[in-house]
């Protein structure tokens, strides 16, 4: 399977408990959308883990993995991403668009001038937002919202923002 094909979904934490259980940071919009993936891999597209159970603690999300059968076992996995096959993922309609497909979209503003390149879309719980690097290297963020998003071509790569005034004044 080709990289371009892997989408980041989770990635391993600490270990819990003593029996090969690890933490999970889930990187889909939900549990139940990462338990329904069909597969999951390293990010050579080769390996699979295999889960025997994945499970929500809490505010904690838990797997047992299998041959994973101690603490120094789950050790081994703190930190490596979890990816799925593209494929994997339902249909999208139209307006609609995974954020893998905005990374490295070229941003130009209204007037045709360009801004930057989509690094990230974060949440930090008011609403997502389009965080862009320039040519001097700063990052800066746009809400995607309909006052400032005006179009995405995931195709061509290319989104259109019209930022609200005073939003890129320091730029």
């Amino acid at each position: 399977m080709k990289k371009n094909d892997l989408v980041h979904v989770g990635t391993f934490g600490q270990p819990q408990g003593l029996k090969g259980d690890i933490k999970i940071n889930i990187l889909t919009s939900s549990f139940e959308s990462f338990k329904i993936l069909k597969n999951y891999f390293m990010d050579d597209g080769e390996t699979i883990f295999h889960f025997t159970a994945l499970r929500k603690i809490g505010k904690k999300y838990i797997a047992s993995l299998e041959g994973c059968e101690d603490r120094n076992a789950a050790l081994n996995y703190k930190g490596i991403y979890i990816f799925s096959s593209k494929e994997n993922f339902s249909k999208i309609g139209e307006d609609e668009y995974y954020v893998i497909d905005l990374i490295g979209c070229k941003v130009f503003n209204v007037e045709k001038e360009s801004l930057g390149i989509v690094v990230d879309i974060k949440n930090f719980g008011a609403g997502d937002l389009i965080e862009i690097t320039n040519g001097n290297k700063n990052l800066f963020y746009i809400p995607m919202n309909d006052d400032n998003l005006i179009s995405v071509n995931t195709l061509e790569k290319v989104i259109i923002v019209n930022p609200m005034k005073g939003l890129l004044d320091w730029c």
